[in-house]
């Protein structure tokens, strides 16, 4: 009589052993890639937090006192994130004239340091009336 083998042949551990190599290296850039899209992601939501906190300072300050910034400046408290804002008068269509008026378009511009992240805009009107 035959006896039964007991146990596991090295054929099927080694296929077992390249199948779990295989699902874990899957699993592993998977990760990688989530931890690449949550640092986009936390970069972009800080960038248009700026944004917002930006818009409500210009928004905030006499109509004289804004005029155009000449280049990116950095934020204080963020320092790997700067700002620029152009200034350009508009009449009462919103087009824009080269004389003063009593509306200013703003076009505000943020962007990351390493420029790695695309800059993101926003253009709003103030008026002096």
């Amino acid at each position: 009589m035959i006896k039964a083998k007991r146990g596991f042949a090295l054929v099927e551990v080694v296929i077992v052993v390249v199948l779990l190599s295989g699902a874990l290296l899957v699993f592993l850039e998977a990760l990688s890639q989530a931890k690449s899209v949550q640092v986009k992601s936390q970069t972009i939501t800080t960038q248009s937090f700026l944004l917002h906190s930006k818009i409500n300072e210009l928004r905030s300050k006499n109509y004289g006192d804004i005029v155009e910034s000449s280049s990116y400046t950095p934020f204080p408290d963020y320092p790997a994130f700067s700002y620029l804002y152009n200034v350009s008068f508009v009449n009462d269509n919103l087009e824009t004239v080269g004389s003063a008026t009593n509306m200013k378009r703003i076009d505000l511009n943020i962007k990351h340091n390493s420029n790695s992240y695309p800059i993101i805009s926003e253009s709003f009107i103030i008026s002096n009336i």
